[in-house]
């Protein structure tokens, strides 16, 4: 080894690079107003789940054909109709979760309804221009807190109408042609048979007179909404406001004898319909209050005292 040393060093340098692996986008969690289940994966690993080494999928790589279809799948209507048509076999339906309804919403619904079919129920979870599948396994399991009703509950996973009873559901099952589906069908109608198809009204001892009513009519004008006013978070869309611009009513009266006597009534048009309306309608309710509150004389014919005596 030789003596040699430098006798001076003109620049000296460290240079620090941090390691970036290849890894996912990032995680997403679950909906808060989900209902929180035991979630697994669609092929649990048996032996050290808490590794999950990627060798242990290879297997299932093959298992769908994924041709033509965009990695990772965006949530669109034509990329599901490709899967379907790539896999014969699977009937796929697609479901978004509501928020503030705490609900399923569709997003996708197959149009494959046989039995032979392999039906597969995903949960579609978005986020800006993100977007993550879960499989749901159980459908009664996920809308368990819909209602108040603790018993299981069965829900059809093409109208998402929810049963307490499995043989009311079962009925509704048997034939899946006649649900078409939230989208495209509507309610089944039900008409009333011969001996039911008029109403009576026959409860007359529950009626109770009363001396003043009022029948009004409020008439209104549509507007167009901007963008900025119907913006909101639930899934109707309004398109117009009702704006009121004129208003008629008539007071009628009443007596013991069953006569009727129309007392008062006017007709607005113009601005401030509304405010207007309500004014009226104060006005006329101070006079009816007044009108009650000083009861006539009772008049008494000759025979009265008699028939009612009176100490």
């Amino acid at each position: 080894m030789s003596d040699a040393y430098p006798e001076y060093i003109e620049e000296f340098s460290i240079e620090i690079a941090d390691y970036n692996p290849i890894g996912p986008t990032g995680r997403m969690p679950l909906p808060e107003t989900i209902p929180k289940r035991n979630n697994g994966a669609l092929h649990p690993v048996k032996v050290h789940p808490e590794r999950n080494p990627h060798q242990l999928y290879a297997k299932y790589v093959g298992e769908l054909n994924m041709e033509d279809i965009p990695i990772p799948v965006p949530v669109s209507t034509p990329v599901y109709q490709k899967f379907e048509e790539n896999n014969p076999e699977i009937s796929l339906c697609v479901y978004e979760w509501h928020n503030q309804n705490k609900c399923l919403n569709f997003r996708y619904l197959s149009e494959r309804r046989d039995m032979e079919f392999k039906q597969v129920n995903l949960l579609v979870i978005t986020e800006e221009d993100r977007s993550h599948y879960c499989i749901i396994k159980d459908l009664h399991k996920l809308v368990y807190n819909h209602s108040k009703h603790k018993g299981r509950k069965y829900l059809c996973q093409y109208c998402l109408h929810v049963y307490s009873d499995e043989k009311r559901f079962n009925k509704h099952k048997a034939d899946t042609k006649k649900c078409l589906g939230v989208n495209n069908a509507p309610q089944l109608p039900k008409v009333p048979t011969v001996e039911e198809c008029i109403k009576i009204f026959n409860n007359h001892k529950c009626m109770q007179p009363n001396p003043y009513r009022i029948f009004w009519d409020l008439e209104c004008l549509t507007e167009q909404l901007t963008p900025e006013e119907n913006a909101q978070l639930t899934r109707t869309e309004k398109l117009q406001r009702h704006r009121p611009c004129g208003f008629s009513y008539v007071v009628v009266r009443m007596d013991s004898f069953g006569k009727y006597e129309i007392t008062s009534h006017y007709l607005y048009r113009g601005p401030n319909a509304l405010e207007k309306f309500v004014d009226k309608l104060e006005e006329e309710l101070a006079e009816i209050q007044a009108d009650l509150s000083s009861p006539a004389e009772i008049i008494m014919e000759p025979g009265d005292q008699q028939q009612f005596p009176c100490n």
